[in-house]
């Protein structure tokens, strides 16, 4: 995030072509691992296990390019996507993230943060994650 109190403790990574993020997914781990020790980095600085646990649960959007490295596109996703994430960890790193991205975006109701949902994370993941989303709204929506 952008203008954070704080920096991030390691990098997600959403790998766009499912079947090359499997052909390569060892030779990432291994590249990981090797610039973590390089540069005395923690053993989960580049996590990719965020696309493992949670690739059957959402909708992941296009995002802007951000840089190319050769074949290497990175692109940045959607603020309101970062936020729908957030919402449903619903730890309290992430709730103060989302007190930072919220006013960066055009949500600004419970019902709109639903709508947000919607969008991006399947019914099935929301209801596996009811009780953190409900945490999630009762603090950023308090005044509601």
């Amino acid at each position: 995030l952008e203008n954070a109190p704080r920096s991030t403790e390691d990098i997600d990574i959403f790998w766009l072509e499912e079947d090359a993020f499997q052909n390569m997914r060892d030779l990432l781990s291994t590249c990981m691992l090797d610039v973590a020790r390089a540069h005395k980095l923690p053993h989960n600085w580049f996590n990719f296990l965020t696309q493992v646990i949670m690739m059957n649960d959402i909708f992941i959007p296009d995002g802007t390019l951000w840089k190319r490295f050769g074949p290497l596109h990175i692109y940045i996703p959607p603020r309101e996507y970062i936020l729908a994430l957030k919402i449903i960890a619903g730890r309290d790193k992430d709730l103060d993230d989302c007190a930072i991205l919220l006013p960066k975006t055009t949500i600004q109701t419970r019902e709109q943060a639903q709508e947000l949902l919607d969008r991006y994370i399947l019914p099935g993941t929301q209801e596996e994650h009811a009780e953190k989303i409900v945490k999630s709204f009762n603090i950023l929506f308090s005044g509601q």
